[in-house]
């Protein structure tokens, strides 16, 4: 079973996601418990592109060695390339007297993508996790396998589907989706639920923005998948109202159900957490707006992702779920601000932290304020309109 969807997970990762074309250059960072599927992926990787592709073998931080896997034919090189990152779910432990840094809150996927303005995009990569022992005990604890693993990853990326390729349309559909929320002129959020009443002004010097990238040339590629998210970013600064979170979640080595969330022009004013103060306050005081809403990530209630009711641990996958809330920093690719020092000025949330809460429900509503005094439907009842 693990070699069957292995194949079929190498060759989704690299016809799917990354949409490899023949002459393009492959460059794959792998890690020891990545490094047999790093292999595969090489040699599958020089047999679609008919070029050279390289593994980079990381330890510790460090280059431990470079190795190119040549193709089984020779097509002209293009002069593009592409770029993977296969990732491990690492094995840490919470411990609530020991000082967060960089290196621990990205151990447990709580660090922000840094802000760097200049930023472009203009190659094709994606960052992918690979199924592992540790992962699939943390998951569905202690004594079960992999295999069980590999069948939701199977599932949820529909691997054994032969016939059809969702991501070609999802793609169109998002698109689509941020092109109408820009036309609109928003100028904020209301949203509604049973135990959700927040109002959410729209950060400036930002735009809608989505998983799914497209490049200048038109190609578009997904850096993780499945892909459902449309993101806004918000004033920080003057978001208010409170929510209480309608799916699991995970917060550095647990998972956790029911947090409930006030925040009043900006500042946080309550945050409830069963079982769960240490881990809560521990990531609060490792950063200043860390306690701040960053941005809104919109999603369809039931999602490809939500079918089965699954949290894997993975924010850029659990966030596909359904609509979260983000508190900490926003997602880079969305800034179109171009002075580092307006960010604050613009309600951009700048934290080097960032924690996604999901809000979603098959009762959801929100609507978007229009700067003309307008007030549009974009979810109801946990879905975009037909309109989106």
């Amino acid at each position: 079973m693990d070699n069957y969807y292995r194949d079929k997970y190498a060759r989704f990762i690299l016809e799917k996601m990354l949409r490899l074309e023949k002459g393009e250059k492959l460059t794959i960072n792998s890690n020891e418990e990545t490094f047999s599927f790093a292999k595969k992926l090489s040699y599958l990787a020089s047999e679609i592109t008919g070029v050279t592709s390289t593994l980079v073998y990381i330890v510790d931080g460090k280059v431990e060695s470079v190795d190119e896997i040549d193709p089984p034919y020779q097509a002209k090189e293009t002069g593009k390339v592409a770029m993977l990152h296969l990732a491990s779910f690492p094995e840490c432990n919470f411990d609530k007297d020991a000082e967060l840094g960089a290196k621990e809150l990205q151990e447990f996927r709580l660090l922000s993508d840094p802000i760097v303005l200049d930023r472009r995009i203009s190659v094709p990569w994606a960052t992918v996790y690979v199924p592992s022992p540790y992962w699939a005990e943390f998951l569905y604890g202690s004594g079960e396998t992999v295999d069980r693993l590999w069948m939701d990853i199977s599932e949820l990326y529909d691997l054994d589907e032969e016939s059809t390729d969702l991501t070609i349309s999802q793609e169109k559909v998002l698109r689509k989706r941020i092109s109408h929320l820009e036309s609109l002129g928003i100028s904020a959020l209301h949203v509604k639920g049973p135990n959700c009443d927040l109002y959410l002004p729209l950060a400036k010097g930002a735009s809608f923005q989505t998983s799914a990238v497209r490049l200048k040339e038109g190609r578009y590629f997904y850096p993780s998948y499945p892909c459902e998210d449309v993101i806004v970013p918000v004033d920080f600064k003057n978001a208010s109202g409170h929510f209480t979170t309608t799916r699991k979640f995970r917060l550095f080595d647990r998972f956790f159900e029911n947090a409930s969330v006030t925040i009043e022009n900006g500042k946080l004013t309550g945050f409830t957490l069963e079982d769960g103060n240490d881990e809560i306050n521990c990531f609060f005081k490792s950063d200043s707006k860390s306690t701040q809403i960053g941005e809104i990530i919109l999603c369809d209630h039931m999602t490809h992702a939500s079918r089965k009711d699954l949290c894997l641990g993975i924010p850029i996958i659990d966030r596909m779920r359904t609509t979260t809330i983000v508190l900490g920093g926003v997602t880079p690719e969305a800034i179109t601000e171009e002075d580092e020092t307006r960010l604050e000025e613009n309600g951009i949330n700048t934290s080097f932290t960032r924690l996604e809460l999901p809000i979603g429900s098959k009762d959801l509503q929100i609507s978007a304020l229009l700067e003309n005094g307008d007030e549009v439907d974009i979810i109801q009842d946990g879905s975009f309109t037909d309109e989106f």
